[in-house]
């Protein structure tokens, strides 16, 4: 016996949470036709166990947990159907540092044992940024991470 659309929607968000966009998709892959899943959806959101806002905030809280900046955070946002705005009223109420997360980051990776991150050439420079750019972070935030200014920074 086949189970219901809801049936199956209710599993996967007891598994983990989702976006509407994410269990959309999820259950059209099952077979489920449109009209079905719109009315799984509506009874999900109606019921509470469905909340892109929430979902945003889990988002957001899992990509600053893996030491992702902010422009990662958003094309992973992006990519699970969630608009930005969403994204954007989660990190004011968490209120990241963005600086300190990339700083904790470079550390974490590039720490001698004194905890510190020791000069290096302009070529190994120059990697660093670019892992510190993949993982989401600006300019300006490597900039910081990578400054040799403030010694007394230890992880």
């Amino acid at each position: 016996m086949a189970a219901s659309c809801q049936e199956v929607a209710v599993g996967l968000l007891a598994r983990r949470d989702h976006s509407v966009h994410e269990l959309q998709q999820k259950l059209s892959q099952r077979g489920f036709d449109d009209d079905t899943i719109d009315t799984t959806l509506s009874e999900c959101l109606e019921r509470g166990w469905l909340d892109d806002a929430r979902f945003a905030a889990s988002l957001l809280r899992q990509g600053v947990n893996k030491h992702h900046g902010w422009l990662r955070i958003c094309q992973d946002a992006k990519r699970k159907g969630i608009d930005i705005e969403l994204l954007a009223r989660a990190e004011q109420d968490a209120e990241v540092d963005w600086y300190l997360l990339a700083k904790e980051t470079a550390l974490r990776k590039y720490a001698d044992q004194d905890g510190c991150l020791p000069p290096v050439e302009h070529k190994v420079k120059a990697k660093r940024m670019r892992f510190l750019q993949s993982r989401g972070f600006n300019f300006d935030q490597i900039q910081y991470a990578l400054n040799h200014d403030d010694i007394d920074t230890h992880f």
